[in-house]
């Protein structure tokens, strides 16, 4: 989406209240990629950054940054440049993967919880079935804090705790589409069948599906 620098002009209707969560809407799509309804406290920042979206835009632009908004899931995401992208291992793409396909199944099943969740005994079961290879307790946990690090999910208990529950956030889905998820299931098939892809995978913080 081109955003019409123009609109740089709104910042001036700001009141100091809105400035301050303009501020913090960039500092925290910077720094964590993601805005997500209902994880920000009151969720001001994400009433705010909807309606100022345009602003936000705008913003970005000038750095030649793209925002993706999905009220649908209640994200909005910063589309990072290519120095910005994250690279994952072999490890954590199919552990992203994962989450993708248990994030699908769990959102329709009905819930008195903002978002679907799953325990750490399940994701590795999962993972297992996927992958044909076992997780090593010291890589999930350290792919469990990267993914809550970068806002694709949070952890209740210890992440080597296999009864711990794992809360599926929508950037997940905003973070490898569907063309993605194929891509890295096609490439599973590929190493299985004895043409390994290696171990470094990149995986971006917006459209994964395009850098997996």
């Amino acid at each position: 989406m081109n955003a019409d620098t123009a609109d740089l002009a709104l910042i001036a209707d700001l009141t100091d209240a809105e400035t301050d969560l303009f501020r913090l809407a960039a500092q925290s799509l910077l720094s964590r990629s993601f805005i997500i309804r209902g994880v920000e406290k009151d969720d001001s920042l994400w009433d705010f950054s909807v309606r100022n979206i345009r602003l936000l835009e705008a913003w970005f632009a000038c750095a030649g940054l793209v925002l993706k908004r999905d009220e649908g899931l209640g994200v909005i995401s910063l589309r990072p440049g290519a120095g910005m992208r994250i690279r994952l291992g072999k490890e954590e793409t199919c552990a992203l993967l994962v989450l993708r396909l248990l994030f699908e199944e769990k959102r329709t099943e009905l819930s008195l919880s903002r978002f679907p969740s799953v325990r750490v005994f399940d994701f590795l079961q999962r993972y297992r079935a996927v992958t044909a290879l076992d997780l090593k307790k010291t890589r999930l946990v350290e792919i469990i804090r990267a993914f809550v690090r970068n806002r694709l999910a949070e952890i209740d208990g210890d992440p080597a705790d296999p009864e711990s529950v794992i809360l599926l956030l929508p950037s997940i889905a905003m973070s490898l589409d569907q063309a993605g998820m194929e891509e890295i299931i096609a490439g599973l098939g590929t190493e299985g069948s004895g043409n390994g892809t290696g171990d470094d995978d990149t995986v971006s913080n917006d459209e994964s599906g395009e850098e997996a």
